[in-house]
């Protein structure tokens, strides 16, 4: 009987060993993958995955434009995503002009205007109406980022120096000093405007802020024979307390000379 039972046993479990080979394998688990992630990544602090979410950008180019624009238009969106979004158009550039709208709004954030200022500085001559209408606003944080995308986007575009230089000498006189220092700054850059910029740069020597002297005096050093008049401003300027402010001022007299 024993051995009976024993060949029966082996059947047994011969039966079940072929009946658990041939199960076919469980299904795997559905990962989903949100095909919108690289927005994220983008603005991630490790290096290689924002490498990898600006090629993905890259390779979508146009079509990333509905997930960029849904990110800015969600009241949920959190800062990060949304700082992500912004550079997101900073990177496409004018082939993100149709957001331009929606980053026009996120500008008048003061925490998120430099982020929207520079993407819109990228994305085409149509940028300019939303940076030029954002220097009314009340804020001098959006003022200043928008002043300075200003700057960027009249050689990215290009726009017209009769359209930029007005809007900069207009913000010589801005009650915030740091909006004051980009208008000088800009104006140094560009080193157009003649007899009228160079006379307003020289007011500038005279600034109750010393960051605002040094920018006045550094831009005067761009404009090369141009800025003669503002060689007696400059000598005194050399004399500043401050001492960037004398230094610029140093510098600014030497370009003049070696331009003469």
């Amino acid at each position: 009987m024993s051995f009976v039972l024993l060949v029966a046993l082996c059947l047994a479990g011969a039966v079940w060993y072929s009946r658990e080979v041939k199960k076919p394998p469980a299904p795997r688990a559905e990962v989903k993958v949100d095909p919108d992630g690289w927005i994220e990544r983008l603005y991630s602090q490790n290096p290689r995955e924002a490498a990898e979410a600006a090629r993905q950008l890259s390779e979508r180019g146009a079509d990333a434009l509905p997930a960029i624009r849904a990110a800015l238009q969600d009241p949920a969106a959190d800062r990060p995503r949304r700082k992500a979004a912004l550079k997101a158009c900073s990177l496409l550039g004018s082939v993100a002009a149709p957001a331009i709208e929606e980053v026009a709004v996120e500008l008048e954030d003061p925490d998120l205007a430099a982020e929207a200022g520079l993407a819109l500085s990228f994305m085409g001559p149509a940028a300019f109406t939303p940076l030029r209408e954002a220097l009314a606003s009340d804020d001098p944080v959006v003022r200043r980022e928008s002043l300075r995308s200003i700057g960027k986007l009249k050689e990215r575009a290009p726009l017209e120096s009769g359209d930029v230089v007005p809007l900069l000498l207009g913000r010589i006189a801005d009650p915030d000093p740091g909006v004051r220092v980009v208008a000088m700054t800009y104006l140094g850059i560009l080193h157009e405007g003649g007899p009228i910029v160079v006379g307003s740069l020289v007011d500038g020597l005279s600034d109750s802020e010393a960051d605002v002297r040094r920018a006045a005096a550094s831009a005067l050093g761009s404009f090369g024979p141009a800025a003669a008049k503002a060689v007696p401003a400059l000598k005194k300027a050399a004399t500043d307390t401050d001492e960037d402010v004398a230094r610029e001022a140093g510098l600014a007299l030497v370009k003049l000379q070696s331009k003469k």
